[in-house]
């Protein structure tokens, strides 16, 4: 594979954001969505008063539902496993989870 192509993706970051527009301007998703959102932004300085990422996908869908984990980057499921599993379970409408 070349070096090269591995940029493409990004390269593509503009196209995307204008498809999307078109897509959401449309429609917007009807499923149930489940948000876990980092708590901690490096780039921005540490914790943020609202979280970009939670905000911005709220604005696509009609039953989007989510929560910022506690004392997580960019690793959610490694840095807070049983929060996660505690939400999945939630989300799916299972109760809570039964695993210790």
């Amino acid at each position: 594979m070349c070096h090269e192509s591995w940029f493409e993706y990004y390269r593509a970051f503009p196209i995307d954001a204008e498809q999307n527009k078109k897509i959401i301007n449309q429609s917007k998703l009807q499923m149930p969505v489940l948000v876990l959102a980092r708590d901690i932004y490096p780039v921005f300085g540490g914790d943020l008063a609202v979280n970009p990422i939670l905000d911005s996908i709220r604005s696509l869908g009609v039953n989007v539902s989510g929560t910022v984990v506690p004392l997580s980057g960019h690793w959610i499921p490694e840095e807070q496993p049983k929060f996660v599993l505690d939400q999945l379970f939630r989300f799916f409408g299972t109760g809570t989870n039964s695993i210790n």
